[in-house]
């Protein structure tokens, strides 16, 4: 019995000896520095460039960004490995409150030890379930459709379906080319994250809000006012709607696509009605801005309008973008109160023009 039993431990400590990884030390200092939040037990396994790239800015950055998506980190678990060069790429799964994150280890050997040079968010499984994929995309579209009927009951009850068709066109160009604008600078930088920008502290942030705020003012207002001078108001209105509706539409599928690829949580109803919501008000929005343009232009002062809307789409957007980036709720309740405002009074001062104003007989764009 004691040689059985001496056969029996032996082959259970050769077993988890197997089981284990050389640098398995490394992934748990990865681990518990996560956790808590000290860097400094994560340091000392990182090898020189990893010190440079992921430092304790950088550190706490996606620390932050992964705690307040995926909640409290609970444990780890080794999955597989495989060999790159000289280096060793290890797959462990990190089990949040949220949802379990693949994270992708890339580990190089110095002088003899295991250091890390790498890690890479690789997989998110989330446990919460969302809401159905029709009525996650369906909820903003419905909010462009009932600012569509808003604009009918306010008296505009002949659609032109052709200016409905280019406000779709223009943001379709929009969705093209503006974040290629946006992106340019962060590319030149080396950036490749939210977690990069929030790691290089407050002020650079809100610089970043400012700069993809103000480029999507600027750059939408541009197109729109390119395309709707020397138009009718009543024309140039549903131009703004057909905008406001191509957002509704295309914005969504984007993002459901984004879901798939980079782990973005699984919508929840309250998200998608605040969606519709916002969606509803864009399309308003992108309507009041169009008739004030084509007013403007026809009245002397085009340019100075189109620099006020820019600005004010710019002051909206930032504070869209800041919330994209820290998830701040004083941002996001910033952009609905400003977005809501700012629509308001464009409807108030351009409506009443545009109804007063003769039928056009034809649009030619």
């Amino acid at each position: 019995m004691r040689k059985v039993a001496l056969i029996f431990i032996i082959t259970m400590l050769a077993f988890y000896a197997l089981a284990q990884q050389p640098y398995d030390e490394v992934a748990k200092a990865v681990f518990e520095s996560l956790k808590t939040g000290n860097y400094s037990i994560l340091e000392p396994y990182l090898d020189e460039r990893m010190k440079e790239a992921f430092n304790e800015k950088a550190f706490n950055a996606l620390r932050e960004q992964m705690s307040s998506k995926y909640g409290g980190l609970k444990s780890f678990e080794f999955i597989e490995e495989e060999k790159s060069g000289k280096f060793v790429v290890a797959y462990y799964r990190f089990e949040f409150e949220k949802a379990d994150v693949t994270l992708k280890l890339v580990f190089s050997q110095t002088n003899g030890e295991y250091k890390l040079s790498g890690i890479w968010i690789q997989k998110v499984v989330w446990r919460e379930k969302g809401i159905p994929l029709p009525l996650a995309v369906g909820l903003p579209i419905l909010g462009g459709i009932l600012a569509l009927l808003t604009f009918y009951t306010a008296g505009f009850k002949k659609i032109k379906g052709a200016e409905l068709i280019l406000g779709f066109f223009l943001v379709a160009i929009t969705l093209f080319i503006q974040p290629i604008i946006q992106q340019a600078p962060f590319l030149a930088l080396g950036i490749k994250s939210n977690a990069d920008i929030i790691a290089k502290g407050f002020a650079f942030t809100v610089i970043t809000s400012v700069w993809l705020g103000f480029v999507a003012g600027f750059f939408q207002e541009g197109l729109k006012y390119a395309f709707v001078r020397n138009k009718g108001l009543k024309e140039v209105l549903f131009v703004g709607i057909g905008f406001g509706l191509g957002e509704a539409v295309l914005v969504p599928l984007i993002q459901i696509v984004q879901s798939f690829m980079i782990g973005v949580p699984p919508i929840q109803l309250t998200q998608a009605l605040l969606s519709s919501f916002e969606r509803y008000m864009a399309t308003l929005f992108h309507g009041g801005t169009t008739i004030t343009l084509a007013y403007a232009y026809k009245n002397g002062f085009g340019r100075k309008a189109l620099v006020v809307l820019s600005i004010a789409h710019g002051v909206i957007d930032t504070f869209a973008s800041y919330y994209q980036l820290t998830n701040s709720q004083i941002s996001l309740i910033m952009t609905y109160s400003t977005i809501t405002a700012i629509t308001l009074i464009l409807l108030r001062y351009g409506i009443p023009k545009a109804k007063v104003e003769g039928e056009e007989e034809k649009v030619v764009w």
